[in-house]
């Protein structure tokens, strides 16, 4: 038996998936790798904007058109939101919401049927636990989901009512995950969830987490996103010792530099606290790196309100922005708001997007003539790529058999190739 995954969305689908590739291959499937002719096909969708949402329901054609007689399961955010709409695509059997999705194999028909089943349970707001541990891949990084679901409540946002409450994960359990993953070879994981910043499960915090990664000696840890008024201090301490596995870089959201515009979004900052913070984060760890993310055009960004974004972007120590265009919601307050033109939505984005190439140019500069540590990914072209603990990427030159593939080697910057640098081993 076969089976085909296909994920779109955040870096906690991926690691989802991945979660669900072993839990399949443990149950004695094989993976599709090119997604044909499967017996199984799996898509788990995301829905932050009504952009996602069409790219979902046409994945899931595409996937039935491919495989006409396997068995189709959609799963994940827009199953939960939009079950209703994909249960009218001819083909699908089986619909799972994100509070049983981990669960899937105990949902999936034996056969193709003729209507498609609905699972979507209300989410629990109780610490959870994972069954389907380890993951089958042999990339040198993979996600650990700690934290799901979020109280902040944004204006723009959907994720609240799709994934629910905030709660964390089980401390012993996602350690014996890590610790699997550690045995399977990775070197590095990523600590993923919808507001990580917020994880407490009978008395541990994320600090907690990060220190009991490092004691598997495991070279590096990774926080992905992370809201900026969620950061312990000691997080930034432990970033801030060579010694310790936490890498020196944090992704922080922004999403406006305008304070109108922060507050109609219910964002818990002003554009003082924010940079305020990244000066305090950067004075208190050498060689950090900070990325971010933007949305352009909501209804309330006037032009003054996206020149303060840019003004932002350009005058701060941020080494790249993800820019998004914003995408209303049914269902979330910005929706009922007067809506900025899409073409000017998209001039802005494109706008942004200029500006973090530029500043990703700027980090890789910083690192001219610099002995370095490299996480090697994969060969391409004749060149090694992977990336330093801050999240630049780095390429050199070499021979595909030296096996370099989840190694950390030392390498020599020696030039800036636009958003990434070029090297040399040491």
């Amino acid at each position: 038996m076969k089976v085909a995954f296909h994920t779109l969305g955040c870096r906690l689908n991926q690691s989802e998936t991945a979660v669900l590739s072993n839990a399949f291959e443990r149950a004695g499937y094989n993976l599709s790798a090119d997604g044909k002719e499967a017996d199984v096909c799996v898509v788990n969708t995301c829905t932050v904007t009504g952009a996602s949402d069409a790219k979902c329901r046409s994945s899931i054609r595409r996937l039935i058109r491919e495989n006409p007689e396997a068995r189709v399961a959609v799963i994940g955010c827009y199953a939960e939101s939009g079950f209703q709409a994909i249960s009218e695509i001819e083909g699908v059997d089986l619909i799972v919401g994100n509070q049983e999705k981990l669960n899937l194999l105990h949902y999936l028909p034996e056969a193709k049927v003729d209507e498609a089943r609905v699972v979507r349970d209300r989410m629990q707001r109780e610490a959870f636990t994972i069954d389907a541990i380890g993951q089958s891949t042999s990339r040198s990084r993979t996600s650990l989901k700690v934290q799901d679901g979020c109280d902040f409540m944004c204006s723009f946002c959907i994720i609240p009512f799709v994934r629910g409450r905030a709660r964390g994960r089980v401390f012993d359990n996602l350690m014996d995950e890590a610790r699997v993953l550690v045995n399977q070879g990775f070197k590095e994981l990523v600590l993923t969830g919808v507001n990580v910043g917020t994880y407490d499960v009978e008395g541990k915090k994320l600090v907690d987490i990060v220190d009991a990664l490092n004691e598997l000696e495991l070279p590096r840890v990774r926080i992905s996103s992370i809201e900026p008024t969620t950061v312990e201090e000691g997080l930034l301490e432990r970033m801030n010792d060579s010694g310790h596995a936490l890498v020196p870089y944090l992704h922080l959201p922004l999403q406006s530099g305008s304070d109108s515009v922060l507050s109609a979004m219910r964002r818990r900052y002003t554009r003082k606290d924010y940079t305020d913070y990244l000066d305090f984060a950067h004075s208190k760890v050498n060689g950090l790196s900070i990325g971010t993310d933007v949305l352009l055009g909501s209804p309330e960004e006037s032009e003054e309100d996206f020149e303060a974004t840019c003004s932002l972007l350009t005058d701060h120590p941020l080494d790249y922005a993800h820019a998004f265009t914003y995408s209303e919601r049914e269902g979330t307050p910005d929706a009922k708001k007067k809506q900025i033109p899409m073409e000017e939505r998209k001039r802005r984005t494109n706008v942004v997007r200029r500006i973090s190439s530029r500043k990703r140019s700027e980090l890789a500069a910083r690192h001219l003539g610099q002995e370095v540590e490299v996480l090697v990914e994969q060969h391409e072209s004749g060149l090694w790529e992977g990336h330093l603990g801050n999240y630049l990427e780095v390429r050199f030159e070499g021979n595909s058999e030296e096996g370099l593939t989840n190694r950390i080697v030392k390498v020599q910057i020696d030039e800036v190739c636009g958003e990434w640098a070029k090297g040399s081993r040491s």
